[in-house]
């Protein structure tokens, strides 16, 4: 036997004895082409209202925060001059009657202080008249002849005169001290019931004020806050806030909310389908008509920001659209030609968003990428590629799954091994 028979034989057994190596499994990949087209869709959720409405809103001349007592069911027919909201008159009848005490009391302190001034004015005008009579009586009886007083007389008797004068004197100058003391009482006293009068005039108009009516027939919608509650008794309303409004059935449109994420491309005249959820299988076609500026969350407790989007309808159907009606919205954003890619073939690491693009002679080599608008399942290259291009739709780096499961199956050689020992074995 020749040598290199011998050779081939050899290998040949020790092929046929050693373990069977399985190929490895394909990359799946794909060429990247340019679309004609890639259509974004957007859903949002929202509800129905009317283009037009009539506001109805509290007093603007209201003085105080007023509470509700009595508001129409929502949604109900009114009519003209019907009542619509009424407030709770409680507080504003204690008001008046405190208001009316207050002012009857400062009348009572005008009064009594006047009635104090004019009686310390006449007794000040006692007092003078007193002492002018004592002057005359010293005048009288003043003589400097010491043949008929004693010098220690005449000197008593000057005195008793100028005594008698300046109480006079102090008399009347106390007199007109007391009185503008008096007035300036009678004033303060007076600027309080002014101001109590008109506290008393408050709340007479306030009572007046007590019924909203309704500026027209039509149906009324009452005002919701921020978590979508109508007003219930017992809410407070400030001067001018809004209480409820008429809206005008024969034109509605709707707000819908768009997340932060997808509202970016978003613009007037957009495209858009909708659909109400009280009747699905009609489709009503819109179009984006304003797009808020200030992203706000729909929910207090949850910080999911959203952009609220005004709808123009193309018809409003009376008999199956009501305001208030839960609407789902599709917004369509076309972009021209584009390179688009299954968002599985896109791997990140490190902030680096790369590819695996095949090489001309095999192999594969990872390509960072910048992504553009995106859509549930593709999304666009904006730079990084070009048509034509073979990426994988998987890591190629990465086991696949059936390897690695035939690979935890398998028994490793020190597992045969023992296991040939254990069955020798007594």
């Amino acid at each position: 036997m020749s040598r290199s028979r011998i050779l081939a034989w050899a290998l040949g057994l020790v092929a046929a004895c050693g373990p069977t190596l399985e190929p490895q499994p394909e990359i799946p990949t794909l060429e990247v082409e340019r679309t004609e087209a890639f259509v974004r869709r957007i859903s949002a959720e929202g509800y129905l209202r009317a283009v037009e409405a009539t506001s109805i809103n509290a007093p603007e001349d209201s003085k105080r925060p007023m509470k509700i007592a009595w508001v129409a069911v929502d949604g109900s027919a009114v009519q003209e001059g019907e009542v619509v909201l009424r407030f709770d008159a409680i507080d504003l009848q204690r008001e008046l009657a405190d208001s009316q005490d207050d002012v009857t009391s400062a009348q009572r302190q005008i009064d009594k202080e006047r009635a104090l001034g004019g009686s310390s004015a006449r007794r000040r005008d006692r007092t003078a008249g007193l002492a002018a009579v004592e002057l005359d009586m010293a005048r009288e009886l003043h003589s400097e002849d010491q043949r008929i007083l004693s010098r220690n007389e005449i000197i008593e008797t000057s005195i008793d005169a100028e005594l008698a004068q300046a109480k006079a004197e102090h008399a009347r100058e106390v007199k007109a001290v007391e009185g503008a003391v008096s007035r300036s009482q009678r004033e303060v006293h007076d600027i309080t019931r002014k101001q109590a009068q008109r506290e008393v005039e408050r709340a007479e108009e306030g009572l007046a004020r007590l019924e909203i009516t309704a500026p027209h027939a039509g149906l009324l919608v009452l005002e919701r806050d921020w978590r979508g509650q109508t007003l219930r008794v017992g809410d407070t309303i400030w001067r001018g806030q809004k209480v409820a409004e008429i809206p005008l059935v024969s034109a509605m449109e709707a707000e819908v909310f768009v997340l932060e994420a997808d509202a970016g491309d978003v613009a007037e005249g957009l495209p858009a389908e909708l659909v109400i959820e009280a009747h699905p299988e009609h489709v009503i076609e819109a179009k984006v008509a304003r797009v808020d500026t200030l992203a706000k969350p729909i929910h207090q407790e949850v910080p999911v920001q959203y952009f609220a989007v005004t709808l123009a309808l193309s018809q409003t159907d009376s008999a199956t659209m009501k305001i208030g009606q839960r609407v789902r919205a599709t917004i369509v954003l076309d972009q021209g030609a584009a390179l688009v890619v299954p968002r599985q073939a896109v791997f990140e690491r490190d902030g680096r968003l790369f590819v695996h693009r095949e090489g001309a002679l095999g192999g594969f080599s990872e390509v960072e990428v910048k992504l553009g608008p995106s859509s549930a399942g593709r999304v666009v290259i904006a730079e990084g590629l070009e048509e034509g291009d073979r990426i994988a739709l998987r890591d190629p780096n990465a086991p696949a799954a059936g390897a690695d499961a035939k690979a935890d199956d398998a028994p490793s050689n020190g597992g045969a091994k023992g296991g040939a020992e254990g069955g020798a074995s007594p």
